[in-house]
């Protein structure tokens, strides 16, 4: 019995040896073929932004609750950028729902960026959401973001967009933005 232990251990890895190997190679992965293995280039830019005027599309509403509701309100801005790619007119849609006596709630909209750069004709569209609180000043409210964006056409086609703001709001007379100067932070990614 202890003959044949020893006998059949040899002849199982000489099967496993032999059945393991092929004259045929193969790849350990598959190629790609619709990909890259370039690593993205991140662009880091800062920015300010200022509102120029309404467009005249949305509306604000009082409702029940004493809120005050913006629905697709829509603002050009003025975005100036240390990026190029990053610099334009700016058209965005604040939706918010924000409380009469307080002025605190939450924003969020869509967004489109024009860049005064040549970017053959491509622009940035995204979206953003954020939370408006009221600050130590009277009159002022502060309302930080979360941006997201892709580029849409042109040479920023596929490119993706994140970045942190912060708008400082004031008021005239009731708890609805007169006037705002944002600043922010962010960065964009490009193979």
């Amino acid at each position: 019995m202890k003959v044949l232990k020893y006998l059949i251990v040899p002849f199982t890895f000489a099967i496993i040896l032999i059945s393991g190997c092929s004259d045929k190679s193969q790849l350990p992965v598959a190629p790609i073929e619709n990909g890259s293995l370039e690593k993205a280039v991140i662009t880091n830019f800062t920015f300010t932004d200022i509102p120029i005027g309404p467009t005249g599309e949305g509306k604000i509403t009082l409702v029940p609750g004493g809120k005050w509701q913006i629905k697709k309100y829509g603002v050009m801005e003025n975005f100036v950028s240390s990026d190029p790619l990053g610099s334009g007119i700016m058209l965005h849609y604040l939706s918010a729902t924000v409380d009469v006596a307080t002025g605190e709630g939450t924003c969020q909209g869509a967004w489109t960026l024009t860049p005064t750069s040549n970017a053959g004709g491509g622009v940035w569209e995204g979206t953003y959401e954020g939370y408006r609180s009221e600050s130590y000043v009277p009159g002022e409210w502060t309302l930080p973001l979360k941006i997201e964006g892709h580029g849409k056409g042109g040479t920023i086609d596929g490119m993706q967009l994140f970045a942190n703001a912060t708008l400082t709001i004031y008021t005239a007379g009731t708890t609805l933005p007169a006037f705002w100067i944002g600043k922010g932070e962010g960065f964009y990614k490009s193979h």
